[in-house]
């Protein structure tokens, strides 16, 4: 005798997941990001570790504190790679913008 046992549904087979971004929206975001470790990179100190004689840290700024390539120049790439990061993840391919136009038609 057979059991009538519910058995669940065969799940429908559906098209392939396709991720949101398109490869164009991971390079510009790759750039960006690099921009931004690059400004965040030339904002850091010069290799000076300066102690006081009792071995504590002084937190007194160095020479190179307020130095042009950390006030001036630094902020530019990262700035920029905040500015890029904005259509690097709204950008819509072309091909994508014209297969979602034919789908509503």
């Amino acid at each position: 005798m057979k059991k009538n046992t519910p058995q669940s549904p065969t799940p429908a087979k559906s098209a392939p997941r396709r991720s949101p971004f398109a490869w164009q929206n991971c390079v510009l975001t790759g750039v960006a990001l690099l921009l931004i470790i690059t400004g965040c990179l030339l904002m850091l100190p010069e290799s000076d570790v300066r102690n006081t004689p009792g071995g504590r840290y002084a937190p007194t700024p160095g020479p190179g504190a307020f130095d042009a390539r950390r006030i001036r120049a630094a902020p530019i790439p990262c700035f920029l790679g905040f500015v890029l990061m904005i259509p690097a993840i709204l950008y819509v391919p072309r091909e994508q913008k014209a297969g979602e136009k034919e789908s509503q038609v």
